[in-house]
């Protein structure tokens, strides 16, 4: 019965201890303050202790301290953060030397929450000074995506009090701050004198670079006087990673696939197989290459400085199991090299055929059709052109320059009209001399000519003999792209026959005139490529509008709405 008693006791008294909610009464939404009395003296000059304390008039909590709690200058290593009570106390390493004459900052974000409703608190800094004073210059500013325009948030912004441009791989920064959820930044306290300042996405969080993070950076050293205002925009960027080939595949007869860490635009190939028929297809960052030669025997591609080896594979074995069709209904036939033989052999006789994909016609360009492999020959009197029972002669087939595996077909479209688009039987032959065995078919629809909008868009303050690719999206997807060289500062486009949805309208300054859009490059002293976004109001059937997109005033590279 004692046992029992003690225990009980124990329990009323943990029960006492431990703050609770109280019921009733109104929500509490003050955040928690700091009772200067019971803390260490914020601002304080000629500062040489090894902790900090802060006290609360209310009980709290802390909260990833390790991500929310800055310190700048940055520290040698990172400071012992607890909780006792109402108390924070922030511990420095005993070895921990802080520098003379310099002023810190403790931000502590919203690591500091009360314990009932989880208000943070209040822009909750800790200042204090090695030497006779605290500095009292800022520097503040925004980081956005380069490509996008969007705020990115959680980034380090770095002053570095060396011009050194190896010193961010080196060294942590003088001075360190995080954007917020929209972009802004701040750096209070900071000292007059001239910085290096770059934000860097501090993935592994040791306040230093990698090439595997993004950069954004200002292209000239940075002066903080008295009559400093805020830092021009901090544009975000992926560095674009030295040109490596990651992924060479040589398995099945016929194709070889090389892909790299970014687009092999300077990659040269040449095969050291005499007589070897072959043909090259490049897409963003891979390259394919279709090949055909009536012995197998092994041979190697010289691919820039890479060599690829390939097997003598057996041609015969690829044939009987090579099928020519649409791209989008059959991938390419592979080998199954342990048993020399199809892996995707051809469909049993009786298997049931999916209907014929429907295609919708865009009246501004010609249909592409893409097939399976490379197309060598091609006989239009096995096309079959059915608007209605009767077949139309009136259309032309063409190589399209999309690469090697597209055919381009244009004819005159009634609109309003729904076609069927018969491949008979041998109507396409590939480089390996299959034909297609089965009917291909598609049906077309030509869109009604009053349900489409146009837009004429003008743009405005280019710079002449600049290059520019201007797009029109449609979400993600690409509507039309219109790559130019500027005459004059303003230039007009008109776009016809469109789908009346909602488009956006982005124009890239292609500096280096290679038709994309390209990051900067930070030891260069080379920013991303500019681009200029618009969203513009919804274009509605039989409607024309009228848009226009200002470079000079769009120059803060956000996306913004007419």
């Amino acid at each position: 019965m004692k046992r029992y008693l003690f225990a009980l006791w124990v329990l009323t008294l943990a029960a006492c201890a431990r703050p609770v909610v109280p019921e009733g009464g109104p929500k509490d939404a003050a955040p928690p303050a700091v009772v200067p009395e019971k803390s260490t003296p914020n601002m304080a000059t000629r500062f040489d202790g090894k902790e900090v304390r802060l006290t609360f008039d209310e009980w709290v909590v802390l909260q990833d301290a390790a991500n929310q709690v800055l310190v700048s200058p940055p520290l040698a290593k990172r400071p012992e953060i607890t909780l006792k009570g109402k108390t924070v106390l922030v511990r420095f390493k005993e070895d921990e030397v802080l520098r003379p004459n310099t002023t810190y900052t403790i931000n502590f974000g919203t690591a500091v929450k009360d314990l009932h409703e989880n208000n943070p608190a209040k822009d909750l800094r800790f200042v204090f000074s090695t030497g006779d004073f605290i500095d009292s210059l800022s520097v503040a500013g925004t980081v956005v995506d380069a490509f996008t325009g969007e705020p990115v948030e959680n980034i380090s912004v770095m002053l570095y009090d060396s011009l050194e441009d190896s010193i961010i791989r080196k060294e942590r920064p003088y001075y360190l701050a995080r954007t917020d959820k929209v972009g802004a930044f701040s750096i209070p306290n900071v000292r007059a004198g001239v910085f290096k300042t770059v934000a860097i996405d501090d993935v592994d969080q040791n306040m230093k670079w990698n090439e595997n993070e993004r950069i954004a950076f200002l292209q000239e050293p940075l002066t903080v006087s008295d009559s400093f205002g805020n830092i021009p925009q901090l544009r975000l960027f992926k560095p674009t990673p030295a040109l490596q080939l990651i992924s060479p595949n040589a398995n099945r007869y016929g194709l070889i696939k090389l892909g790299y860490t970014t687009a092999p635009d300077s990659i040269s190939l040449q095969p050291d197989l005499p007589g070897l028929k072959w043909l090259q297809e490049r897409d963003k960052d891979t390259i394919l290459i279709w090949y055909d030669r009536p012995d197998s025997v092994a041979w190697k591609l010289i691919a820039g400085k890479d060599t690829i080896s390939v097997k003598a594979l057996s041609r015969s074995t690829f044939l009987a199991g090579n099928q020519l069709a649409f791209a989008d209904e059959r991938a390419p036939a592979v080998v199954d090299q342990r048993r020399n033989r199809p892996a995707d052999p051809a469909p049993a006789e009786g298997k049931i055929k999916l209907p014929p994909k429907t295609s919708n016609i865009n009246p501004n360009k010609p249909l592409v059709l893409l097939f399976s492999s490379p197309v060598a020959e091609f006989d239009t009197t096995k096309w079959l052109l059915n608007p209605d029972s009767v077949p139309i002669r009136d259309f032309i087939v063409a190589p399209d320059s999309v690469g090697p595996r597209a055919l381009r077909l244009q004819a005159t479209w009634a609109e309003g009209k729904a076609y069927t688009l018969t491949l008979l039987p041998g109507a396409v032959t590939d480089m390996y001399g299959t034909a297609n065995a089965d009917t291909l078919t598609r049906i077309l629809v030509a869109p009604v000519e009053k349900k489409l909008g146009a837009l004429n868009l003008t743009l405005k303050n280019l710079i002449p003999g600049q290059p520019y690719v201007l797009q029109l999206l449609n979400g993600n997807a690409l509507e039309e792209e219109r790559v130019f060289t500027a005459t004059t500062p303003e230039q007009r486009f008109v776009f016809s026959k469109l789908q009346p949805v909602t488009y956006t309208a982005t124009l890239i300054g292609d500096q280096n005139g290679n038709g994309r859009w390209d990051p900067g490059n930070y030891f260069a002293h080379r920013q991303p490529e500019p681009i200029y976004a618009r969203k513009l109001e919804p274009l509605r059937a039989n409607w024309e509008v009228e848009a226009s997109l200002d470079i000079a005033a769009d120059k803060a590279q956000k996306r913004k709405t007419d």
